[in-house]
């Protein structure tokens, strides 16, 4: 595994692998795309067969368990789970009113991302060029002879790809990002780029912040008319907290520590994290209104902090071509 400062390095300019989801699960059955339709607060309903979206799980009364990314294929959904037991047991108490079932899954899924990602990915690929596959798209793949899924998606706003199979994927695809100069990365540096970017940082981000606070209510279709678990969600008040990224001088404070605009406290530290070599250190700022905006000189903890608009990084594949070495 690469330290911190490389495995930065590597989702910023190389290729980085780690495992996402804490489980895999499928959808089974006539109403598969009725109960995962109830269990994601995203609607799929307009969502393409062979695609992928990324949904917040929540509780019977809205409260976010974690994260889903479905992968919709024709005869099967498959969930790459980033929630705990407790999803699970809700899950399959919602299926019983449904022709369908949630089954676990052995497989693992191995995120590969950043510019030169793709080169991980191409050999998986042999009926068309890599250049072909579409953002959001998934497809049947084969990894050293083994068939798996792979969806180009990801969390950092570099190129993305996810690769679904058996447990050697792991290694395999590790040592191809390794060979394009990157390699398995240490998970610690991903909440800081995906503070960079705007990807949610779960639990953290949600701790004592609702989901409008927190800025994740583009994980969930809140506007929707259907059914689905947690629809008290959409009944969430209209935030006067905000979340917004903030520059600091040095490490960042710990989780909780107060934010100040002089002798005012406006706020909090929701997520601190590592600063992986870089000159400044990362944060998520939990700030009253009209305080979560960007441009601002605050004091954290005695540490001088500039409030950021996201992303805070100009990602190099913005200026990168898939396919193009």
């Amino acid at each position: 595994m690469l330290d911190l400062s490389t495995s930065y390095d590597a989702l910023r300019t190389t290729a980085g692998t780690y495992r996402r989801g804490a489980a895999i699960a499928r959808i089974e059955g006539v109403d598969r795309a009725r109960l995962a339709t109830r269990l994601l607060a995203k609607s799929i309903e307009f969502a393409p067969v062979d695609s992928c979206v990324d949904s917040l799980l929540l509780d019977d009364e809205g409260a976010p368990l974690g994260l889903a990314l479905a992968l919709l294929r024709d005869d099967v959904i498959v969930l790459v789970v980033d929630a705990d037991e407790a999803w699970f047991a809700l899950a399959e108490r919602v299926a019983a009113d449904f022709d369908a079932e949630v089954v676990r899954d052995e497989r693992i899924a191995v995120a590969v991302e950043g510019p030169r990602a793709w080169q991980v990915v191409e050999p998986l690929v042999t009926d068309r060029g890599i250049a072909d596959v579409l953002l959001g798209e998934v497809l049947d793949a084969e990894l050293d002879g083994a068939a798996v899924l792979l969806a180009r998606t990801g969390t950092t706003a570099e190129f993305g790809y996810l690769v679904v199979g058996a447990e050697p994927i792991a290694a395999a695809l590790a040592a191809a990002a390794a060979d394009v100069d990157g390699g398995e990365i240490d998970p610690a540096v991903l909440d800081r780029v995906r503070v960079e970017t705007n990807y949610p940082v779960l639990p953290a981000q949600l701790d004592g912040a609702n989901l409008l606070e927190a800025g994740l209510g583009w994980f969930a279709t809140l506007g929707r008319e259907d059914e689905f678990v947690g629809a008290a969600v959409a009944e969430t008040p209209a935030p006067e907290r905000r979340t917004v990224a903030a520059e600091l001088d040095g490490d960042c404070p710990a989780v909780g520590a107060e934010v100040r605009d002089g002798d005012r406290v406006i706020g909090r530290v929701l997520v601190a994290t590592e600063r992986a070599g870089r000159d400044a250190g990362l944060a998520l700022l939990l700030l009253d209104d009209p305080y979560g905006v960007p441009g601002l000189e605050l004091d954290v903890d005695g540490v001088a902090a500039r409030t950021l608009a996201r992303p805070t990084v100009s990602p190099a594949s913005w200026d990168a071509q898939i396919g193009v070495n």
